[in-house]
């Protein structure tokens, strides 16, 4: 039986762009009914070919989808994305998945300047040359 999910632990993804780093930004609980937009979110990151930062400092919960995304997406990324502030429970997954493996962990957040990024802002924001 599934459990009762409170507007707080409702898990939601965004992506940020500088013209030096892509953020991709997670909160709450992720899960499978985020997969589509983590996915959309990993698209945007690598097709912009920048270094990634993953903002992770408000997840409350990450099940086996969300850990196979976020592999997939240090897979096809030149170089290795950070991981910013991952609470203990993530650090827990990424030590269990060996995740932690292929992230570089960053403990203080060393700030962001950006704007949101949409899937449809992807033509207007080519891949470096």
């Amino acid at each position: 039986m599934g459990r009762d999910r409170s507007a707080h632990e409702v898990g939601w993804v965004s992506v940020l762009a500088s013209e030096s780093r892509t953020r991709i930004v997670l909160a709450g609980e992720l899960d499978e009914t985020l997969t589509g937009d983590l996915t959309e979110a990993v698209e945007l990151a690598v097709h912009r070919g920048l270094p990634v930062d993953i903002d992770a400092r408000n997840t409350t919960f990450m099940d086996s989808s969300t850990v196979a995304t976020l592999a997939r997406l240090a897979a096809r990324l030149p170089g290795r994305p950070r991981l910013i502030e991952p609470p203990e429970i993530l650090l827990f997954l990424l030590d269990v998945t060996d995740l932690g493996q292929i992230l570089d962990i960053v403990e203080v957040d060393p700030g962001f300047v950006g704007t949101p990024l949409r899937g449809e802002d992807r033509a207007a924001d080519p891949a470096p040359a």
